[in-house]
């Protein structure tokens, strides 16, 4: 694979972190190609992407198309995957059909993506995402913090390789915090465990109150796991190996809200729920 400035990237996915993710590469320099829903794709087209952040907001001119078959792919170039989980297998299917060779990184919450993309393509990397994105409004994003996030970046199942330390040089250039592992799915169900109790949040759209159901919720996955035999990196080993997860630097004042909190405000009809608290529900039942 060729390495390198020639190197495209294409975030499929535009959603909150594809959009922040892509946004920021193309701040420094790599060339970003969106691949998003029709309204989204519309307003980036005629507008331009509303890029809001902490340092001030720009509008990114960003090639952007609704499906991956309007690209012309070349061989050097990588697929960030940012499509929610219940999307992934039709979004590998089409990428598939043009694309067969591209390595697919898995920017994506839950622990099944990477099992779906492999059936699909042979290269195939896992990220552990910790950065703070908004998107409510075809044609815009809100970049929540500057530094942006945090990256742990590995190869899937397990691993390094050349391909993982490339795009990590590319992402730190970005201004992420990139920590590359070689056992990357615990991370993975790390940012599961953390994910569980805020879809409390986006069901109730309670604030306070709460913190019984969600202590018990938490507990109750921490169990399941231990049963499981499963190993996961608890938030307070995230906070020791990657600091830029507590750094919180110039963030903007707005509030943050999940990713299902996010699909339920516009309405978009399906969440990862499955993927994410199901998830606990499956381990559960094969434990009998």
């Amino acid at each position: 694979m060729t390495e390198g400035k020639n190197r495209r990237v294409i975030i499929f996915g535009a959603g909150a972190i594809g959009c922040v993710v892509g946004g920021h590469l193309s701040l420094t320099g790599t060339e970003v190609i969106l691949v998003g829903r029709p309204g989204h794709v519309t307003a980036i087209r005629e507008k331009g992407l509303k890029f809001i952040a902490p340092n001030g907001t720009q509008v990114l001119q960003l090639p952007a198309v609704t499906e991956p078959r309007q690209i012309e792919f070349r061989p050097e170039d990588v697929v960030f995957l940012c499509v929610k989980s219940q999307d992934t297998e039709g979004a590998m299917r089409d990428l598939h059909a043009v694309a067969r060779g591209s390595p697919v990184f898995c920017f994506q919450n839950g622990v099944r993506n990477e099992e779906m993309a492999s059936r699909f393509f042979s290269n195939v990397y896992a990220v552990a995402v910790r950065v703070g994105g908004i998107f409510l409004n075809d044609g815009e994003v809100i970049a929540r913090k500057d530094p942006p996030g945090a990256l742990v970046i590995g190869r899937y199942p397990d691993g390094t390789d050349d391909l993982v330390d490339s795009v990590a040089s590319m992402l730190r250039k970005a201004g992420f915090f990139v920590l590359v592992s070689p056992e990357i799915m615990p991370y993975k169900w790390g940012k599961l465990m953390k994910n569980l109790p805020p879809i409390v949040t986006a069901i109730t759209y309670a604030k306070t109150g709460i913190d019984h159901i969600t202590d018990a919720l938490f507990q109750e996955a921490e169990e399941i796991m231990a049963q499981a035999g499963l190993r996961w990196v608890r938030e307070e080993e995230i906070l020791k190996q990657v600091p830029a997860v507590h750094i919180q630097g110039r963030s903007m004042v707005v509030e943050p809200h999940s990713s299902t909190w996010q699909s339920l405000a516009r309405g978009q009809g399906t969440t990862e729920i499955d993927y994410r608290n199901g998830e606990i529900v499956r381990l559960a039942e094969s434990l009998g």
